[in-house]
This record gives C-alpha cells, structure tokens and sequence, in this order.
C-alpha cells in the first residue's frame, strides 16, 4: 500500500490523540473538535486509501489483509517516536480502534469507539455495494449513501451538511472504496474482543441506521463496558453531527 496522508497538528509536548473517520469521508469529520482539542493534545488525523489526500490502491493489489489498516498508523507513531496515544475512531475507524485494543494495548493511554460493532453489517450485504460501487461509481451513489449517514434532525438544522459530504464521498477512488467493503465484509471481532484493563469509552446515536445503539450494545458487552453514551437526535457522525457534544464527552472521559 501506497504511504497515506497523515496530518500532525498541536505541540509536541503534550499527549497525542489520534482520529480515525468513517468509510467514504475522510479527515475533515474532525474539523468540527480540533480546535478544542488542540488546547490539550497533539492531534493525528489521516485518510483511508483513495479517501481525501491519500493515493488510491492499486487496481492490480490483493485484497486488504486484516491488518492492512492499523499497521500503517502504527508504522507511522513509530516513524513519529509517539510510544503511547488516545484514540478515537467513528465506523470503520472504530473498528480499527478496537484492533487497538485486542493487538497494540500497550499503545494506547485510552480508546473512543463511536457508531462501530465488532461487526458492521453482513459479508454479502458489503460484496454487494462493492459490485454496486464498481458497477455503478461513487458518483452516482454518493447522494443515497449520505442519506444513511445522518439524521433528519442533523440534515433540517445544517442543510448544507448533506451536500457537502456527497461531493466528498463522490470523490472517493471507486476502486479503494470498493476494497474497504470487502475489508469489513470480512472483519468480524466478536470472538477476539473481551475485557480490557484500558479506559474504553463508547459513543453512539440515537438514530444511526447504520451501527444501532443496540449494535453497540453489544461491543459494550463483549469488551464489558458498563456505560454506553448514547447523543439524542443524531446519526452516524457525531464528529460533525454534533461536535461541542462529542468533544464535551471525550475530554471528560479522558480527565477521569
């Protein structure tokens, strides 16, 4: 895989948190609760292959392997000298979160985990949009794919949201994007999650189609986290759905 586009922000003495965004958007989901944490982190942010700055996979390449998506943040916290780190990860990037947690635990000084599950969706259900996004592009699709991504209640109090985030996903390599569903087609994390001596939190929204808060539910049970947050009124992306909210939760958990 081609070197992906990180982006390192803040001073270098204070601790580092790093972002990881949702299938078919890319590093700007964070825009909205940076700047606060800026006052308290060094912050990582980077984009999936073909998603925002970084290349696109090759067309020729095997399918992602499991660790085809945490292996290149760790190289690079290592390229970078930063021994531990905060994480917080939304949908795919939850899921990467939770790798983490069950391979790289002496990495991390706590994990955020939001709209994610140990596993998203069914295999076949993934292998269709794939051939639907190979068939079809993103181009085409973009428009009916945001509508799950938020709720009604996201879209009517920020009308640009939904055009915005069309013409990103719009912009995603078919191909790249098409490789990521087949990635989570095949991960399924239920068996190796369980108890963790990590602070863990999890966020959901109350309206996300996508990963449920019931969905959620059970990654609080399999890594047996006693509180699951749950933020009214929102959908799949409480980093641009409603920032103050998810950097309000995050900087409280992480001051405990």
């Amino acid at each position: 895989m081609k070197k992906l586009f990180f982006t390192l922000e803040g001073d270098s003495n204070k601790p580092t948190i790093v972002l990881g965004h949702p299938l078919g958007m890319n590093s700007r989901v964070w825009d909205g609760v940076v700047p606060e944490l800026l006052k308290q982190f060094r912050v990582i942010r980077w984009d999936l292959p073909g998603h925002g700055l970084s290349p696109a996979l090759d067309s020729n390449s095997s399918p992602l392997t499991a660790n085809a998506l945490v292996d290149p943040l760790i190289e690079k916290c290592d390229e970078l000298g930063i021994k531990q780190f905060h994480y917080v990860g939304t949908s795919i990037g939850g899921m990467i979160g939770q790798q983490l947690v069950t391979q790289y635990p002496e990495r991390l000084l706590s994990a955020t985990l939001t709209n994610t599950g140990a596993k998203i969706g069914s295999k076949d259900a993934w292998l269709t949009r794939q051939q639907d996004v190979m068939a079809l592009g993103l181009k085409s699709m973009a428009a009916t794919l945001v509508l799950r991504w938020f709720s009604e209640h996201s879209m009517q109090n920020k009308p640009a949201l939904a055009s915005y985030w069309q013409e990103q996903l719009a912009n995603v390599d078919d191909f790249s994007y098409g490789a990521l569903c087949a990635w989570l087609g095949n991960m399924d994390l239920t068996d190796t999650l369980g108890p963790s001596s990590l602070p863990i939190q999890l966020i959901c929204g109350e309206k996300d189609v996508a990963t449920t808060p019931e969905l959620m539910g059970t990654l609080a049970s399999l890594l047996q986290v006693d509180k699951l947050e749950v933020i009214n009124q929102i959908g799949h992306v409480p980093s641009v759905e409603s920032p103050d909210q998810l950097t309000s939760l995050l900087k409280n958990f992480i001051s405990q």
